[in-house]
């Protein structure tokens, strides 16, 4: 239950973050973006590109994504709402 919080909180920030995204589409700069990202937040990265098309719920890929992530301890989940916001910012430019 503690991990599923970690991964809840921050969930206001990345609706504002990756609302944007069908208006920003720079996948050159995106891949900058996560090339500089710690590890976890790069996981996150990867594991969310390939899920946002046109017309998903970017907020919903991150948190679901993050929250796999967590769930299979390949991040911590006392940082998985700073990841995945870190994730969000680099998402936001696709």
């Amino acid at each position: 239950m503690a991990k599923a919080r970690g991964v809840a909180l921050g969930g206001a920030l990345l609706v504002s973050l990756l609302a944007a995204v069908p208006a920003l589409a720079d996948k050159a700069a995106a891949e900058r973006c996560a090339a500089k990202l710690p590890p976890e937040a790069k996981a996150i990265y990867v594991a969310s590109v390939p899920l946002l098309v046109p017309g998903a719920d970017g907020r919903a890929v991150v948190t679901d994504q993050t929250r796999t992530l967590v769930l299979s301890g390949k991040i911590n989940h006392m940082k998985a709402s700073e990841s995945a916001q870190a994730a969000a910012n680099c998402l936001i430019l696709r």
